[in-house]
């Protein structure tokens, strides 16, 4: 009986995880459709604007993971201000500031007082990527983008979680507030006959550096931790950004005869 319970509970949790990923992949291909629709153009000049990314990040193992537990992915956001610099038709310079939510998730399976601890903290960070336009055709939108971010934890660096019962508890100690992280990304790029540009990208960020250490207890009374995770800041996203050419708010000139 208690076996069809835990069934019923995984695939309703099932569902409802396919229906999210069901609506965004949506809401991906209708904005990419909407992105090939404009013109691909030399992407030249100073630009700027909004940017906002759907991201996901995670714990990693430091030692080993016992039976009964185990991580996934939590979701997060990123907005801010995008900005880049075209200098030839095929590189582009490109930077910005931007405030990230992000964090992980940590499961019980054998605990039935609470079985899920989560956490996001926020964050500053500071990107500089080259983006080089790749040579895919005269109608090519696909760019290529490397470089790195600064990224400072702007939150508390001592958090602690725990179940209703106390049965169950994570206590996360930041290491690394401020780290930097190494950037990837695929983006798909079209410009408007005004000038700007809509911005479609596949990112990843890639930390070197701890950024917690996070102390799982099997109950809230122990002093000493069932065992250690690390959380580095790593993460992968979906990324929109449009950027607005800046002549385009210039007043037109009026001459009076």
């Amino acid at each position: 009986m208690r076996t069809k319970i835990v069934l019923k509970k995984i695939m309703k949790e099932y569902k409802k995880n396919d229906r999210f990923v069901e609506m965004f992949l949506r809401s991906v291909l209708c904005l990419l459709l909407f992105v090939f629709a404009l013109p691909a153009k030399a992407q030249q000049g100073f630009k700027i604007g909004p940017h906002a990314a759907f991201i996901s990040s995670r714990t990693h193992v430091l030692d080993s993971l016992p039976d009964n537990f185990n991580f996934r992915f939590k979701s997060g956001l990123r907005f801010g201000l995008a900005a880049q610099y075209g200098f030839t038709p095929r590189f582009v310079l490109g930077s910005g500031f931007n405030f990230v939510n992000k964090g992980y998730r940590v499961y019980n399976d054998t605990n039935n007082s609470g079985n899920l601890l989560k956490h996001n903290s926020s964050h500053l960070e500071l990107p500089l990527n080259m983006i080089v336009k790749l040579n895919l055709g005269a109608s090519s939108r696909m760019r290529f983008l490397l470089g790195a971010t600064l990224n400072y934890q702007i939150s508390e660096t001592e958090n602690i979680q725990t179940n209703e019962k106390g049965s169950f508890e994570i206590r996360e100690q930041t290491t690394h507030a401020l780290y930097p992280l190494m950037n990837l990304g695929m983006e798909i790029a079209s410009e408007s006959k005004a000038g700007n540009v809509m911005v479609f990208g596949v990112y990843y960020s890639q930390s070197f550096t701890e950024q917690s250490r996070l102390n799982v207890y099997t109950s809230s009374a122990e002093d000493k931790p069932y065992f250690p995770l690390g959380y580095r800041g790593s993460y992968i996203g979906f990324g929109l950004s449009y950027l607005f050419e800046l002549k385009n708010f210039k007043r037109e000139e009026v001459f009076f005869y």
